[in-house]
Formats: C-alpha cells, structure tokens, sequence
C-alpha cells in the first residue's frame, strides 16, 4: 500500500509518497537516448517501493497489482479493456442465491517452492483471511461486508467459497491482489515472504540484480504456461522517488517508463517523449487518527472538518497544479458517487473554520506534525499556511527513511496520499476502514454501513447512492479531506515501447500490455 502523494491513481489503496527511501539520481538534460532498442528488457520508473512489507501480495492493495502480478498469478485476470477473464480458476459458478461461489481450477500450475495449484491450496490462501496484517483480504474476514465464513474443498480442482451475505459479481474482486495465490510453503508460514516470493507467475525474483527499497529484478520463469503472454525476458522496477529525477530518468535512457507527476509532463514531452493519460487519482489528506491517541484535536470531527474549509484547495491548483481540477469530494469526478453538493457545502471559508474549532474548544488552534517526502513538501507547505491562518500549527518532519515513513501512520495524526477509487469497496476496506491508515481502529457506523451497501449493490442505481453516502461521509467526517484530482501520467520513450495503455479505468496498466516498439 502506498502512503503520502504519488501522481499515480490508486485502486484499493495506495499510497506513496514519504513511504519511500531516498531517491535515485538521475542526470537531467538532452532528449530520450538513442540507444539501439532492446526488446529483451523493461525498465519501469515507479515512485515507491512497492515490496516495502516484503513479497506477500496479501499486505498490499490494489496500487501494488503491476508490481505483483510479474510474480504471482490471479484466480480471475483483469484485462485491457477493464473486462474479467478466467485466471488460475478456469470456470466459476454461483449458487441460486448468490452465497456459494465455486471455482474451478486450471491444472499444471506449479509455484517457485515447487508445489502445485489445486483445491487445497487456494483454500490454505483463503484461510489466512484471519490475519489483520493482510489488508487485501479484510473485505472477506469476519465482520468485513463480503465476509467469507468457509472455504470448501469440492474436489481435487474444486474450491466452494461461501458468504455471510450474497455476492454477486464477488470475481472482479481477485483480479486484484486479493485474488493472488502463494504457493504451499508461504500459505503455511507468511514469514517467508518477508525476503522469497512464493509465486506462479510469469517472472521470478532475481535476488542478485534486486537491491531492496532501490531496484527489484524480475526474470522470466521458465515454468509459467503465461510467461509467453509477457515480451520482455527481464523487467526492472526502479525506485525513484522524486518526480523530476524520473522523469530525468526517461529522458537520459535509463528507465524506459516513468510514473510522472503533472509538472514534468511538458518536460517529458518537449524531450520528445510519449506520455499516456487517465484521470481519476484524488490528491487527499487521509486522517490516520480518529480517536486522538497522537493528537487529541482529532478526536473531534469539528476540528476535522475545520480543515476542510480551511484550505484554499483552487490556489493549491493554480499555484502549482495547473492542468488538475480543484476537489472536495473523496470521489473522483466521473465516479459514480461524485455531488456536486461536496463542492458547495465545504467551499473555502476560514471563518467557518475558525468558527468550529471554537465549538470544539480550540478556539486558539493547536499543533501538530505530519510526515512529508520530496514529492509531497510544496503541496503541505502550501496546505500548511492555509491551516496557519486559522490558528493550527502543522510542522512537516521530512522522512528519513521508510521505516519512519510507514511508522507515521501511528505516530502522526495526518497523512497525505494520492488515492485511486476504481475498486471503492476494495479501497475502503482494505485501507480506510480495516487497513494500515486505520491503524487505531476507529470506527464509523455511517461510512461501514455504505461500504456494505456498495458491495451488495445489485445494479448501477443501487451502487450510485451507496456511493454518493459514502462519498459525502467520507468528507463530512474528515477521515478524508480531498485537495486535488490529477491525471496519472505514464511517460514511455517512444523509440523503444509501445504506446502505454491502461487497462479500462484503472490506472495501473497490466504489466502485460508494456510492449517493445516496432
């Protein structure tokens, strides 16, 4: 999961930013190389470190897809146009009343521990969704509103997933990370995945190219039926926090695609780069704390909504976002619940603000200090003026390391992320509600209950206005307090890869779709 501002939109959590080490350094200047075009090798630019937690497809969310999905393979596979294609289950089928989903699986599948897929071992999978570390999967753990209450083997290559509730439409959600399967020795000891994938997909880990937090070699696994599927012998993902040292990156040759932040678009571009676009990612800062356990103000949703009118969101925007929309809804414009209401009701306005930290008797403001990165520093000095003027002190401590940086979420009061929400439910209750930017356990019965309601959404109408209460919770109790909706931007240097597609509306093209130039 990725923590603090990243350009990228992100589905079912991520989040970036200060949970990064430091950044490479890449030379600037020049236009993109005019190397000879490698086709057997992909270097990919990316903004954190996506193995941060280890190699455990479970801990993570949906942000975190690309990364994984070179190491591990889905029970139902996403594809380019956003559809769901069988994966490792070959068929599935529901029950008359849409509480029993059963999959049939493929057969032949073997895992870097050498194990084999079968009936047994998707459930030793899905038997781990007890575990509160692993966030993909605490939509399906007791209490979650897809709560799966058994797992069942129906046969050798038959596994029966029963519900506490109906769930129709219950496979979009494995061809996230909640749908990734390790093989026998992690499902049965986790720990192992701290430093060794345990995966069937259609590259493994080259331990010897990858230095963690820095760069992370795959090669191709000679025993994936898929690898073919994948064009490049060898992928590179290189951690590279700052925004312009990526895109430096792009333009000197030493990465082949770059995530870019709106601000080095132009450059990328008059260097001769192509540049891919989706919108969609919400620029929002996350209340880590809800209950006032680091900072007691929190504990008040009228200190947390004072934030919400306290900053002057558009000024954000033209000062240094210009190109993204200005934003007080938690959802995306073009989501399904986007208010224009939001935009009207939480306008800029310090007397307001002002106004209701006295109600919650801080009526002479108070302090506190949020954990920023390279990427994130403008936005929250911005931010942090804004709050000045309404009497809240906001320090900004630079991360030293990502340790600090993941620490934050408990140590501090109030993150900033960069949020994707083409899954809602699965951001929701993988991060927001039961993940790591929760890790105090707040609760809130208005933003569970239209959770819920989403999920078992039978049709557009229903899904609507179980999103639209979402949406309008999420900011009327300050858990989210939106600033900006960006572009994702994938810059790719044309004379070596092919145009960069995403896949539907999600912002993380497949690592399948990356293709050498012709």
């Amino acid at each position: 999961m990725k923590l603090l501002s990243t350009p990228a939109r992100r589905s079912a959590a991520v989040l970036a930013g200060a949970l990064l080490l430091t950044p490479l350094t890449a030379c600037g200047g020049g236009t993109q190389a005019a190397t000879a075009v490698d086709k057997s090798a992909l270097t990919i630019a990316v903004d954190s470190d996506s193995a941060s937690f280890g190699f455990d497809p479970l801990r993570v969310a949906d942000a975190q897809r690309q990364f994984f999905e070179g190491l591990y393979e889905n029970l139902m596979t996403l594809q380019p146009d956003g559809s769901v294609a069988p994966g490792l289950a070959k068929e599935f089928s529901y029950s008359a009343d849409n509480t029993v989903l059963t999959l049939t699986l493929k057969e032949g599948v073997t895992f870097t521990d050498g194990s084999t897929l079968d009936a047994a071992l998707v459930k030793a999978n899905l038997d781990r969704r007890s575990d509160p570390a692993l966030s993909a999967y605490s939509a399906i753990a007791k209490g979650g509103a897809q709560e799966v209450t058994s797992v069942t083997v129906a046969g050798p290559t038959k596994v029966a997933i029963k519900f506490a509730k109906p769930q129709p439409g219950f496979e979009k959600n494995l061809t996230g990370t909640m749908g990734m399967i390790v093989g026998k020795t992690a499902a049965a000891k986790s720990a192992s995945l701290a430093t060794t994938p345990d995966g069937s997909g259609p590259y493994t880990l080259d331990a010897t190219g990858t230095v963690k937090g820095n760069k992370y070699v795959f090669t191709k696994n000679g025993k994936s039926a898929d690898a073919a599927k994948y064009p490049y012998t060898k992928i590179t993902f290189s951690v590279i926090q700052d925004p312009q040292a990526r895109a430096n990156a792009l333009v000197s040759g030493q990465a082949d695609v770059a995530m870019l932040t709106s601000p080095t678009v132009d450059f990328a571009k008059s260097k001769g780069l192509g540049v891919s676009q989706i919108g969609g990612t919400l620029h929002t800062m996350v209340s880590f704390d809800k209950i006032g356990k680091t900072a007691p103000a929190f504990a008040q949703e009228k200190v947390r909504q004072a934030f919400q009118y306290a900053i002057n969101r558009q000024a954000l925007v033209d000062a240094l976002h210009k190109g993204d929309i200005a934003a007080w809804n938690a959802l995306p414009k073009d989501s399904a619940g986007f208010t224009e209401e939001l935009n009207t009701r939480f306008a800029y306005d310090p007397a307001k603000a002002k106004s209701l930290l006295a109600e919650a008797g801080y009526a002479s403001g108070f302090e506190f200090t949020i954990v920023g990165s390279a990427e994130t520093q403008t936005d929250l000095q911005a931010v942090q003026k804004d709050l000045a003027a309404v009497g809240i002190k906001m320090n900004i401590k630079m991360a030293t390391s990502t340790d600090e940086a993941f620490a934050a979420v408990a140590t501090t009061p109030l993150g900033y992320a960069a949020l994707g929400w083409d899954n809602p439910v699965g951001l929701m209750y993988g991060v927001v509600l039961n993940g790591f930017t929760n890790v105090q356990k707040a609760t809130d019965e208005q933003l569970s209950a239209a959770t819920g309601e989403a999920a078992a959404a039978k049709d557009d109408a229903a899904r609507k206005t179980a999103l639209t209460k979402l949406n309008t919770r999420l900011v009327e109790s300050g858990w989210m307090i939106p600033l900006y909706e960006s572009l994702t931007n994938q810059g790719y240097n044309t004379k070596k890869v092919q145009q960069v597609k995403f896949a539907g509306t999600n912002a993380y093209p497949l690592l399948s779709s990356y293709a050498p130039a012709n």
